[in-house]
């Protein structure tokens, strides 16, 4: 069900980031510490298996607005500059409204708007909550060739090519996403599954500010923000495994202040000849192989060049779970995959934590002994480290 326009396909589309109860999820896309319809967005994917230069092509959205506390955007979503080429394999994210500077990996929609609350400009993407026949649909355009495809999420057939001044004359491509979901909750988008070339309706997820730490890969080292469920990274002790579960949690100033997670910064080669070969930026209860043992980040805090990163206004970190615990390589230091624990799995959701337990199981087995952190504090003290693994 894959709809593909000149070897670009929809990769996700989160469109609700607005609670209706205390127990829904919401995604804080653009790192600022809040979590609104300035967070939500659509990407799409090069699957050509080369670059692609896609200056000028344009998304659009089909939305009459219903169930939203804005007016939904209703015509064009974005228009991508000059220069937007995508790397084979690359995906772009075009996000509402970002608040500070673009990242690489996004591009801030060109007619999105500040968020304003009820009544006031448009912010969505689409209208959060629309069912059955109510307009709802997101085009991909090259308005040079008239080439578009859809992704449509009402019951009735997509209604997009009417909009005033929509360039689309040839529809190479739709996709049902009624099919999948009609009305995902907040924090869930329609997600494209690449092993069954086919969409979900899963947690929404995406890079983030403080990420970009660089996981070896059969393909070489790729940001961990860029990993997604079903890619391969490389273990030192089963070769390539498929990474199974992908986590993600955005800490504010008050978060870190109140939790005393700042992160820890390896200085390139403070663990050894080449390990990291650059910067390295891990969570406090993040574990490094030294010695043949692995030993969290916190306890190893005295080594020089290494660093509790106490001015860090705001954080985002990454989990990697793999079929089993494993030991991988973060920019040329040994380190570890995600090792769900009890404490790790108590700050999840139900949906989470049963997913996560259904993939490791209940008892999930470490891949080498862990020193507590007063554990390998003495070993620092000692001098009793070996910095190669």
């Amino acid at each position: 069900m894959t709809a593909n326009l000149q070897g670009v396909r929809f990769d996700q589309i989160y469109a609700d980031n607005n609670p209706q109860s205390s127990s829904e999820q919401t995604l804080d896309t653009d790192g600022d510490g809040t979590a609104t319809q300035e967070d939500e967005f659509v990407s799409i994917t090069n699957d050509s298996g080369a670059p692609l230069d896609v200056s000028g092509w344009q998304i659009w959205s089909d939305s009459t607005g219903y169930g939203a506390p804005d007016t939904a955007q209703d015509g064009l979503y974005h228009t991508f500059p000059p220069g937007t080429v995508l790397k084979t394999g690359q995906t772009l994210h075009i996000i509402n409204e970002i608040s500070g500077p673009v990242p690489p990996w996004a591009q801030e929609a060109s007619e999105g708007g500040v968020e304003s609350g009820s009544g006031g400009v448009s912010t969505n993407l689409l209208s959060e909550g629309n069912v059955g026949s109510h307009d709802e649909a997101i085009a991909l355009v090259n308005p040079a060739t008239g080439d578009y495809i859809v992704f449509n999420m009402s019951s009735d057939p997509p209604a997009i090519q009417n909009l005033p001044g929509f360039p689309g004359t040839n529809n190479v491509g739709t996709v049902d996403g009624s099919a999948v979901s009609e009305d995902p909750t907040s924090g869930v988008s329609y997600r494209y599954h690449e092993p069954t070339g086919t969409y979900r309706s899963e947690a929404a997820s995406i890079p983030c500010f403080a990420s970009g730490c660089r996981i070896d890969t059969p393909r070489g080292p790729v940001a961990v923000e860029a990993l997604r469920i079903g890619d391969k990274v490389l273990t030192e002790d089963a070769g390539p495994q498929p990474v199974r579960w992908i986590g993600m949690q955005h800490l504010n100033a008050d978060d870190l202040r109140a939790t005393g997670q700042y992160p820890i910064e390896f200085k390139p080669g403070s663990l050894g000849p080449g390990a990291p070969t650059r910067s390295l930026q891990v969570s406090p209860q993040h574990r490094l192989l030294l010695a043949g043992l692995l030993v969290p980040a916190r306890g190893i805090t005295d080594l020089p060049s290494v660093r509790v990163m106490w001015g860090r206004r705001q954080v985002t970190y990454h989990h990697v779970l793999l079929s089993q615990h494993h030991v991988i390589r973060a920019e040329g230091a040994k380190t570890e995959s995600l090792l769900p624990g009890r404490m790790f799995l108590a700050g999840r959701s139900i949906a989470d934590q049963l997913e996560i337990m259904r993939i490791a199981g209940p008892d999930p087995k470490p891949a080498r002994s862990c020193l507590t952190v007063g554990q390998a504090r003495a070993l620092v003290a000692v001098g009793d480290v070996s910095l190669s693994g």
